[in-house]
């Protein structure tokens, strides 16, 4: 280490020193309360103290591991301004690394709130078949080839039919109808915002088994790129068991949201309600498992965990780590489900 860094470390390390002996003065002279706005500063003082200390032995470390010089190479140097560009303003520590090791951090989080689906005004202009791009959609999809159902639905001339649609809930219908003309059995509905449904009807609303999908378009640069459910449907909602889930491109993804993969158990009127079991998911693609109970869009406290410090409220435990628990505030804790799905309207011809 050069003459000029070992003066440096000394220089902060007795400014440590001080700011230790400040701090053992005060605790003396405060009586060593606990609990109070006095025991906070305390711990506050040593906290920056001892992160100091870290501080002056890293900078000594980064100084000694450069050449004979005592100087960094080119190389390493280059490397350090690209991470710290990159991870500016970010964590720097790997999403599922900081959930499970930070856990306080995440106090207060909700999942990622999410936008619909923006479709171009240039499918103004572009012309679609409805009859037989209805037929064609719903043949992959009665044969189970959502594939061939997505490809469809990134076609300019399917997103220019969903677009037609812009700002109504009228929506395109092809498959069984009751003696009233009103969507009943199996078929398929075409809404805007590129939503797409496939499952059973009654009586002109989404009633039974079927999918519900928003295909964001590919040209989007919005973090999502599709949102569905799967399972039971009544009263053109979610109701029953089912399954949502997000896909996101993990180019717009950050270390700082938390990013719901699956949600997996009941569902009333599109929200979450009873056990439910939570995946979420990192950029570099690692999940995490969580349970827990809901009561109507808004997760029941965990039973003898009390708040963190910010008074969030415990509402999920890790699936193989109970002791690792997710919080939220109460006022994020609300209206929990399936967002953004269109309801209501007729077929619209």
């Amino acid at each position: 280490m050069e003459k000029e860094e070992q003066i440096k470390v000394a220089i902060t390390a007795g400014i440590v020193a001080l700011i230790l002996l400040i701090l053992i003065l005060f605790l003396a002279l405060s009586g060593g309360k606990k609990g109070g706005d006095d025991k906070k500063l305390a711990d506050n003082i040593a906290e920056y103290a001892s992160l100091e200390l870290t501080n002056a032995q890293s900078s000594a470390d980064i100084s000694s591991s450069g050449d004979a010089s005592g100087e960094a190479s080119s190389t390493d140097a280059g490397a350090s301004a690209s991470t710290d560009k990159a991870s500016e303003g970010k964590s720097s520590v790997a999403y599922s690394e900081y959930l499970q090791t930070a856990k306080g951090d995440v106090s207060g989080n909700s999942f990622y709130a999410t936008t619909g689906p923006l479709l171009k005004d240039v499918y103004k202009v572009v012309t679609f078949d409805l009859e037989s791009q209805l037929k064609e959609m719903a043949t992959y999809w009665s044969e189970g080839n959502t594939e061939a159902v997505r490809d469809l639905a990134h076609l300019e001339r399917f997103e220019a039919m969903s677009y037609s649609l812009k700002g109504k809930t009228d929506f395109y219908y092809y498959g069984d109808l009751d003696a009233k003309g009103l969507p009943s059995g199996k078929g398929l509905a075409v809404y805007a915002d590129d939503q797409y449904y496939y499952g059973d009807w009654s009586e002109g609303v989404r009633s039974g088994e079927g999918s519900w999908f928003a295909f964001y378009p590919l040209y989007s640069t919005y973090v999502v790129t599709e949102h569905m459910y799967a399972g039971s449907w009544a009263n053109d909602k979610p109701n029953g068991q089912g399954q949502e889930h997000y896909d996101y491109n993990p180019e717009y993804m950050n270390n700082d949201d938390v990013y719901l993969q699956n949600a997996i158990g009941g569902f009333k009127d599109g929200l979450f309600d009873g056990d439910m079991y939570i995946i979420n998911v990192d950029k570099n693609g690692e999940c995490d498992e969580w349970l827990g109970k809901c009561a109507s869009g808004s997760f029941l406290r965990i039973d003898g965990v009390d708040n963190d410090k910010k008074g969030n409220v415990p509402v999920l435990k890790m699936r193989l780590n109970e002791k690792t628990v997710f919080y939220m505030s109460e006022k994020k804790n609300k209206n929990l489900g399936v967002n953004g799905i269109i309801t209501g309207g007729t077929i619209r011809r």
